[in-house]
């Protein structure tokens, strides 16, 4: 019996993709460095390349912590996303934020985590099944 992380294999693969995506665009980020370095961007790009990796290994190979990782990974690009629309928001305004990119990208990352943590297969705890042989309720 293979290991199964979602319900649906289409959930799967939604998840392999979105993960290397994210994995890629943080690989990418590190040139944006090279124009305008800061300390706090070094630090947050760091940690999403890491992040990202972490869950694209897991998921490929389907270890338990896949979903947690690729939540973190997730919750950053919505983080950075969510800072951009906000500032664009509050400079531009509601009807010119609809056709502001970083607003389609940040619905599209919240329809994602959404889907994958809808469909994720929980965890059933067989500890205590040896002392349950042989008992009754």
């Amino acid at each position: 019996m293979r290991k199964k992380i979602f319900k649906y294999r289409l959930v799967y693969y939604l998840a392999i993709i979105t993960s290397l995506i994210f994995f890629i665009i943080s690989v990418f980020s590190i040139f944006g460095l090279f124009k305008d370095f800061n300390i706090l961007s070094l630090i947050f790009i760091c940690c999403s390349i890491t992040i990202n990796s972490f869950a694209f290994v897991n998921l490929v190979e389907k270890y338990d912590k896949a979903v947690l990782f690729l939540n973190l990974g997730l919750f950053l690009f919505i983080f950075s996303s969510g800072y951009h629309v906000l500032f664009g928001f509050l400079s531009k305004g509601f009807y010119a934020i609809l056709y502001y990119n970083q607003f389609k990208f940040l619905m599209l990352f919240i329809i994602v985590l959404i889907i994958v943590n809808k469909f994720k297969i929980k965890k059933e705890n067989f500890e205590n099944e040896i002392e349950e042989i042989g008992k009754h309720e």
